[in-house]
């Protein structure tokens, strides 16, 4: 089995460089980080990690909390966090709170057993209390939040201008002829719902548009009971002539209610979702949708969590990236 004396001697490097590289040495180059990859991957070299994390103290574990694996958001997320990080030799655990507020704490729990020597975390939609994660904080491990943040502060944070990205999917509905809008709302307990809600609030009322007990409605997820709701809807304000969603899936999931009711997408509604999401533009129609610049935010989570292990010390940045709207079938005709 190949050693690093080995790899040392195929790329002509010195024995205490090509250690530095397995080490995540800050002293050590791109290009020579990657010629000594190069060479262990062709020489199907293994480092002892277990052996190195002894040597410098460092567990090389990441532990990475978001709520669910299985949602398109995050996975590309988790992806881009994965590419960020294996440059830097690091390896990634993920759990999963499913929305739940023990299960995030338990899982911030077993990152602290395992030393993790950074966690990134996107926060449970449950969690309102934020005492068990400041007590991570205290321990000096260094945290970068994503997407849903706790109302911390200061703490090291990527996330999307939910705001922004609201008010330009209402203002393109605007723009479409809509003056009759409706908002499925997201869960309030979450910031990035409260923004996306605010965000149209916020356009409707530019345009001096009427803003009723009507004009926001939550999905209560059971289809015979939401079909109900959203016919009775449509019988009260037949004038309704477009609908923004919190969510790609809440769009989706609003076609399908849609069409029993005969309701012909965009000419009589157009629809609006959020987070560009792989399904949006392949179900018919495509849906008109807020790029939520995923794989970006991993990196950049990722890029700020080694920022702070490389200094062995906190600094607090908050990221704030722009979205941008992604238009097709369900809010143009033709």
């Amino acid at each position: 089995m190949a050693g690093i004396k080995d790899i040392a001697k195929k790329t002509g490097l010195s024995l205490a460089t090509v250690s530095r590289v397995f080490n995540n040495s800050p002293l050590v180059s791109p290009k020579t980080r990657e010629k000594v990859f190069k060479a262990a991957r062709e020489m199907d070299y293994q480092p002892n990690m277990m052996a190195a994390a002894l040597r410098s103290g460092k567990s090389k574990i990441i532990g990475v909390i978001v709520p669910e694996v299985n949602n398109p958001f995050f996975s590309s997320i988790i992806n881009g966090i994965e590419l960020q990080l294996r440059h830097f030799g690091y390896n990634i655990i993920i759990a999963q709170s499913h929305d739940s507020t023990e299960d995030e704490a338990k899982a911030l729990e077993s990152f602290v057993q395992l030393k993790a020597d950074g966690i990134l975390m996107s926060l449970a939609k449950e969690t309102t209390d934020f005492s068990y994660i400041q007590s991570v904080m205290k321990k000096e491990i260094p945290m970068v939040f994503f997407d849903r943040v706790p109302e911390l502060d200061p703490i090291n944070s990527v996330v999307l201008n939910d705001f922004m990205g609201a008010h330009m999917a209402t203002q393109h509905l605007l723009d479409q002829g809509c003056r009759n809008l409706i908002h499925i709302a997201g869960d309030q307990h979450l910031s990035i719902f409260k923004q996306r809600k605010e965000g149209f609030l916020k356009a409707l009322k530019e345009h001096h548009l009427p803003i009723t007990k009507d004009t926001i409605l939550e999905l209560t997820w059971d289809m015979i009971r939401d079909t109900v709701a959203i016919k009775n809807l449509l019988l009260r304000h037949p004038e309704v002539d477009g609908f923004f969603t919190y969510g790609d899936e809440g769009c989706l999931y609003l076609m399908n209610v849609l069409k029993p009711l005969k309701v012909d997408i965009p000419s009589q509604i157009k629809l609006m979702g959020f987070g560009n999401t792989d399904f949006s533009g392949l179900v018919d129609p495509k849906i008109s949708t807020v790029d939520q610049k995923c794989n970006e935010m991993g990196l950049l989570a990722a890029e700020m969590l080694m920022k702070n292990l490389k200094r062995n010390h906190i600094v607090f940045t908050q990221e704030v990236l722009s979205p941008q709207l992604v238009l097709r079938e369900s809010t143009q005709e033709g």
